[in-house]
């Protein structure tokens, strides 16, 4: 049909009556397009601002996990507590100090304090734990429950002599009074 009329009309439909019909169908179609459209972006824009917000509140909640929790790859290790007797001590904050020196009455004694003139002190080699110096304090009270009374106290005068370790100091001195109060 098309065809049949003459091209100067074809050229009218195109180019002036399909325009004017387009706007006029806009006009009535618009608000509902509006209105779809927005639905549609504010749906998405409300999920996309609530993900963000959850993301950001982990990453916020993790940050604050990470400061205020040390991280044990980072921590100043001590290397006289996993058995390096060479090594200078770490040093410690004041909080530190206050905090570990603060509980109370010690074994026998103040940490690092030398021993008194009249008590012998013996080798490394003559304690009753082989290879004392190379172990950790941990690795050192598993093995003072074997010991006896002498052996302990052999245990207990080399390690207030050297590195005054206070986990090994304690565990000795409880062995030493069960054994004491046994005999």
């Amino acid at each position: 049909m098309a065809e049949d009329r003459p091209l100067v009309e074809q050229l009218l439909d195109l180019a002036l009556y399909a325009p004017i019909g387009a706007a006029l169908t806009a006009a009535d179609h618009v608000p509902a397009l509006v209105a779809k459209g927005r639905s549609l972006l504010e749906g998405r824009v409300t999920l996309a601002r609530m993900v963000g917000r959850m993301a950001v509140g982990t990453a916020r909640r993790r940050l604050d996990d990470a400061v205020s929790r040390p991280d044990p790859a980072r921590r100043a290790r001590d290397p006289r507590e996993e058995g390096d007797a060479t090594a200078p001590p770490r040093e410690t904050r004041a909080s530190e100090r206050d905090a570990t020196h603060d509980r109370g009455p010690r074994p026998s004694g103040s940490p690092r304090a030398a021993p008194p003139a009249s008590v012998t002190v013996p080798a490394a080699g003559d304690l009753a734990i082989p290879g004392y110096d190379a172990l950790a304090a941990s690795q050192v009270v598993q093995r003072l429950t074997s010991l006896s009374l002498p052996e302990l106290d052999a245990v207990r005068r080399y390690e207030e002599a050297t590195r005054s370790r206070r986990t090994i100091l304690g565990r000795v001195a409880q062995l030493q009074s069960d054994l004491g109060a046994r005999s």
